[in-house]
């Protein structure tokens, strides 16, 4: 097998019909043995605008091509080879950045040296709309991950972009003034990033992105706005954070409880109401305080008091001290805190 070639070619992507469906093996036609296949047609003039089933070469991770766009194809042994049968296949790499797009990278057409394509009516699928997405900013070290819609994870470093000023188009967020090494690093989750016309660089911000995760190791997040302002605990903390920003949050334990733990201290920042075993819970939460209070002086009552004329009790000053309890019940209740009957 070691003198057999590799052969390369360019090809346009035409199209598959089974690329996104599945037919199992006892029926006639079957796509188990060619998941993800494509139709392409060979911009070669060696193969004279050959139509060709490739198929991905790396199926764990992959971004099937549209129509009308061009991927990197080589043939080499498949499924069927042995050391005495060579079996071949085709196969396909990557799609190639003719239009320098994230969203797409079409050119219909090409490929098709008989001029029969209508290029006009092409479309990248039946069902991918085309959209206007802006690229990341990169900054050197960075390993990106752009997906078509303007989701992406970034593994980012806080490298400092202060100097040349002229060097990015776009300076870091995450680097520290001050910090003459940098490099510390950070992955970004976000999804739907700000785009703007063109192709203009664009860098996440918490505020702006539909949802994001952020897995720090010493930047801060000086773009995170709460909806109250911690005084103790801000912004300016320099450790490790995991911060999760979206407009809903759920975290659910499917068979085992779900631990917030910490060494220091648990906030619920909100400046409405927070509901204890179901938002339809409506039992309030006692003040602390206001409780104290109200047991002082009932224990003040108490204490005062003396015993009358045929052992009935007599308290003293009893009307002030029952006064200042009744002053005190409308605000025992939490308007804010509610827990669930039981």
């Amino acid at each position: 097998m070691s003198d057999r070639r590799i052969e390369w070619d360019v090809a346009e992507v035409i199209e598959y019909d089974y690329t996104y469906r599945y037919i199992p093996n006892d029926q006639v036609e079957t796509t188990a043995d060619k998941l993800f296949a494509l139709k392409v047609r060979s911009c070669s003039t060696y193969f004279n605008d050959r139509i060709i089933i490739a198929r991905p070469s790396n199926i764990n991770m992959k971004q099937i091509p549209l129509v009308g766009e061009f991927v990197l194809i080589y043939k080499t042994f498949n499924q069927q080879a042995t050391t005495d049968v060579w079996r071949e296949a085709w196969y396909y790499v990557s799609s190639i950045d003719i239009q320098s797009s994230i969203n797409h990278n079409m050119l219909p057409g090409l490929s098709d040296s008989a001029g029969q394509t209508d290029i006009d009516n092409t479309l990248p699928g039946k069902t991918f709309e085309q959209q206007i997405i802006s690229p990341l900013q990169p900054y050197e070290g960075d390993f990106l991950i752009e997906g078509r819609f303007g989701n992406s994870i970034r593994f980012g470093s806080s490298v400092n972009t202060a100097y040349p000023a002229e060097y990015y188009y776009k300076s870091n967020p995450w680097f520290t003034p001050g910090d003459d090494t940098g490099g510390d690093p950070i992955i970004v989750l976000s999804n739907r990033q700000n785009n703007l016309p063109g192709k203009e660089f664009v860098v996440e911000n918490a505020e702006q992105d539909a949802s994001s995760l952020y897995l720090t190791s010493t930047q801060n997040l000086d773009t995170l706005t709460l909806s109250k302002q911690l005084t103790v605990h801000n912004n300016s903390f320099a450790g490790s954070q995991f911060v999760g920003v979206a407009d809903r949050v759920v975290l659910r334990a499917k068979t085992d409880v779900a631990v917030i733990d910490s060494e220091e201290g648990i906030v619920l920042n909100t400046p409405n109401e927070i509901y204890i075993g179901g938002e339809d819970a409506s039992e309030p939460l006692a003040h602390g305080l206001v409780l104290q209070q109200i047991l002082q002086l009932l224990v003040q009552a108490i204490a005062a008091g003396s015993t009358g004329p045929g052992g009935a009790p007599c308290v003293t000053n009893a009307s002030a001290l029952l006064g200042q309890i009744s002053d005190l019940l409308p605000n025992l209740n939490s308007t804010k805190y509610k827990i669930t009957k039981t």
